[in-house]
């Protein structure tokens, strides 16, 4: 929820899942106009003086541009940022804020008051003026969500959703401006009414509940907050954590393996799932693209890992493949791809279940609940279905090769068979926070359906081949002209290898069946 900076309808829905993010959804147009470089390229750009200078360039160069309105909105933000007083902040955003129409009315005053409590100066600003500026926005957000206008454009499905958001999450900003104003106490009470209303405990709720406990003396409490927030990335959490962490315990040895620990840890406690008697052996296959630089993949990514959590693999199969969406991911390679284009996915996250039930769109930590619950409906609809087909894998590994072996009960037609060589987990930290990823795909192979039921990977060659996917990658994209990865992961752990097989049909896509198998 921090730095919502994109005055847009468009940046509303992003916000809520319902579209991509500017850059993915860039990725998916046919062919991008002139300026799509330069204002990629501006968005990049640290120092926000001459990040204000190129935007105002393009802008002058491409008055028509269909970015316009996402450029004036950074040009807006940047010149907030830069601001040296609370009144030129407010001056700035009072223009903007009159000229508001549908949702922007709402996301408008919003924004105002994240823009301030989130300012570089927050701090040597006048805490009463600060804290009575947020109260004002958050009273214009509440009168605006009861006003139709406000919800012009969005869908009627998404207007809950669109209104608790906003209606929860201004309390946020009011909790942060009561605590630069030296009031902890009524700074959790606004905390209390942000999750009273269905706002999310995400990092940015952590981090300040930390620093209001902290504040009161409650050490304990802010170090599980601060270590809450540091899970979630959040700037200056971790930092935090470790002091209250020294501070508790004497010495600051043993902080990071008690982090790594939390973050190992789902945010929610999936029931373990219980079979049926109605249950006829069919295994659910659930696929999940995501990024490491993707932050709605958060959600997803710890969704999928209480399915992982939930449901032993006789009964659901999950493969996990890594994409440069919406920034270049270094565990991606050929076998992702291959997937990706079979399914032609273009956005990350996508869910995929049995190859035939596509879901889009994920969310923060705390919305991985949610999203937990969203799969795991659609894997239930499909357990007790009778299989099509039965399937067997057995697999073992000799030095660098891995032999796979399958059987099937009977000719499937029109049906492929498919083997995938899987790492139980992989460490990587990205930007979206996530550190470990799990099921993670590393080759795939493609049975000839008239031929043997055997597979067989070359450890040593994978790892090349993705090696050299990911070169091929920094010498030939367009989007990220002369990127470098600063670290590579396609080094397989031998130790961690595990076989999935499963039948699908060609023409619907349908998963058939799905078996999965430890390396021996």
């Amino acid at each position: 929820m921090k730095h919502m900076k994109f005055p847009t309808i468009l940046a509303v829905l992003a916000v809520l899942g319902l579209i991509l993010a500017t850059q993915a959804f860039a990725q998916t147009q046919p062919q991008q106009p002139p300026e799509y470089k330069d204002v990629v390229a501006a968005s990049r750009i640290q120092d926000l003086a001459a990040k204000l200078k190129e935007l105002e360039r393009i802008k002058a160069a491409y008055p028509n541009s269909q970015y316009i309105a996402t450029i004036d909105g950074w040009i807006l933000a940047a010149k907030i940022d830069l601001a040296d007083t609370l009144d030129a902040i407010l001056d700035l955003q009072k223009d903007f804020l009159a000229k508001a129409k549908g949702p922007d009315r709402v996301q408008g005053p919003f924004m105002a008051a994240d823009q301030i409590v989130s300012h570089p100066k927050a701090l040597a600003f006048d805490k009463a003026k600060v804290l009575a500026a947020v109260l004002a926005y958050k009273e214009a957000v509440t009168k605006a969500l009861g006003e139709a206008e406000s919800l012009q454009g969005i869908p009627p499905d998404q207007q809950k959703s669109f209104k608790t958001y906003f209606q929860s999450g201004v309390d946020i900003f009011v909790a942060q401006a009561q605590m630069y104003a030296g009031d902890a106490a009524k700074a959790l009470a606004s905390l209390e009414s942000y999750r009273a209303a269905g706002g999310t405990a995400d990092g940015q709720y952590s981090f300040v509940e930390a620093q209001a406990n902290a504040k009161l003396g409650k050490t304990k409490e802010a170090y599980e907050g601060f270590v809450r927030a540091a899970i979630e990335n959040y700037p200056n959490a971790a930092d935090n954590a470790k002091a209250l962490y020294t501070k508790l315990n004497g010495k600051a040895d043993g902080f990071e393996a008690a982090l790594e620990a939390k973050m190992k840890e789902l945010p929610f406690h999936p029931e373990p799932f219980k079979p049926g008697a109605a249950w006829k052996g069919k295994a659910v296959l659930a696929e999940i693209f995501t990024g490491s630089e993707c932050p709605p993949c958060v959600g997803a990514d710890l969704a999928f890992d209480g399915l992982i959590e939930a449901y032993p693999v006789k009964y659901v199969a999950v493969l996990e493949y890594h994409l440069p969406i919406p920034r270049p991911d270094p565990i991606m390679n050929p076998a992702t791809k291959k997937r990706q284009d079979y399914y032609a996915v273009n956005s990350t996250p996508t869910a995929i279940i049995d190859g035939e039930k596509k879901i889009v769109g994920g969310g923060s930590r705390g919305m991985a609940e949610a999203k937990f619950k969203d799969y795991k409906a659609e894997v239930d609809a499909r357990l007790n279905a009778a299989p099509a087909v039965v399937l067997g894998v057995n697999a073992t590994r000799t030095g660098d090769v891995v032999k796979v072996d399958c059987t099937v009960d009977k000719a499937a037609p029109g049906v492929e068979y498919n083997v995938v060589l899987v790492q139980s987990e992989e460490k990587y930290k990205g930007s979206n926070g996530i550190v470990f990823h799990k099921l993670v795909v590393r080759d795939l192979a493609v049975l000839d359906p008239a031929g043997a039921k055997t597979a067989s990977f070359d450890l040593a060659a994978s790892e090349q081949a993705a090696d050299a996917y990911l070169t091929d990658f920094e010498k030939t994209s367009t989007r990220f002209p002369s990127f470098k990865f600063p670290e590579r992961h396609a080094k397989i752990d031998r130790a961690k290898l595990r076989v999935v097989f499963f039948a699908q049909e060609k023409e619907s896509k349908k998963v058939l069946n799905a078996v999965v198998a430890d390396i021996k």
